[in-house]
């Protein structure tokens, strides 16, 4: 497949994500010359299908939105098929004939989490997957977060081994619509995936604690809560700059000031512990998924 072209992408299951997704890699003006010539995405229910073509509706000349019955039609006519529905879904998926064959000799760009590269090419080709040309498959997972509705997501990726250079462009340039795309190890995939797609919902939960507080002491919450979240943003965008984490706490934390008591009392709760804690436990979900069938 070249990069300079125009491509075919079918978006399978296409949900939240996916729809992001796909709004992204439609919107693209990119400079190397790929885009979207065709975009075709399904869905379970009508009133799915209704909602994605209006997501996607800007770019309704190059759309068709179809149900889950189409996923081979689908398949069969794209160069690059994204598979974004649930993990649990996937061997309902898999089991509709012609689907597994429709895949074949396409890029496959995965972001159903806590999948392996080894467990698509299961899906795919077996438990002894072969191609029928004897190249590997071409396929890429990722994790990308909800930013991604507002191309401000953080996307982790990792390759199937035998993936081309040319293939990788163009999964680095899909998911660079939506916001930042890193390349990383597969090995090491899990932890930094959920802390891609998890922390964010462990920040809004401490978040929304924080704002209860205001609450509590006769605040009502749509007054505060830009100036928590706007407050959170830009400290958290301290870190980036050079500042870690503890060293920043450390600044605002001063002698006999309200942070110390807040932070100690956080301490004595064990909240640190509870988010390392709540991590670790999502990562050893993750690694466990692909083997739950």
């Amino acid at each position: 497949m070249e990069t300079n072209t125009q491509l075919k992408v079918a978006v399978i299951g296409c949900g939240a994500l996916g729809t992001a997704i796909a709004v992204g890699a439609l919107d693209s003006s990119s400079e190397t010359g790929l885009g979207v010539k065709q975009l075709v995405a399904t869905v379970a229910t009508e009133p799915s299908k209704r909602r994605v073509e209006d997501a996607l509706s800007n770019h309704a000349s190059r759309v068709t939105v179809l149900t889950r019955e189409e996923n081979v039609r689908a398949a069969k006519d794209a160069d690059v098929v994204l598979l974004s529905f649930k993990p649990i879904k996937r061997a309902e998926v898999f089991a509709v004939p012609g689907f597994k064959e429709a895949l074949r000799g396409k890029l496959i760009l995965s972001i159903m989490a806590g999948i392996t590269t080894k467990e698509v090419n299961r899906l795919i080709y077996g438990e002894e997957p072969a191609s029928d040309s004897g190249s590997p498959l071409q396929a890429v997972r990722a994790m990308p977060n909800m930013a991604a509705s507002i191309k401000q997501a953080v996307t982790l990726y990792t390759p199937n081994p035998g993936t081309t250079k040319e293939n990788l462009e163009i999964a680095s340039w899909v998911f660079s619509q939506v916001g930042e795309a890193y390349q990383i190890p597969e090995n090491s995939f899990d932890i930094c995936a959920v802390l891609v797609g998890c922390a964010g919902s462990l920040l809004l939960l401490a978040i929304d604690g924080l704002l209860d507080a205001a609450v509590a002491e006769g605040v009502r919450r749509p007054e505060v809560q830009n100036l928590v979240v706007n407050s959170a943003i830009g400290m958290m965008n301290l870190v980036p700059a050079g500042d870690h984490p503890s060293v920043l706490r450390e600044k605002i934390a001063s002698p006999g000031g309200c942070s110390i008591r807040a932070l100690l009392e956080l301490e004595k709760l064990g909240v640190r512990s509870a988010f390392t804690s709540a991590i670790m436990a999502a990562a050893e979900r993750s690694k466990t998924m692909s083997s739950s069938r």
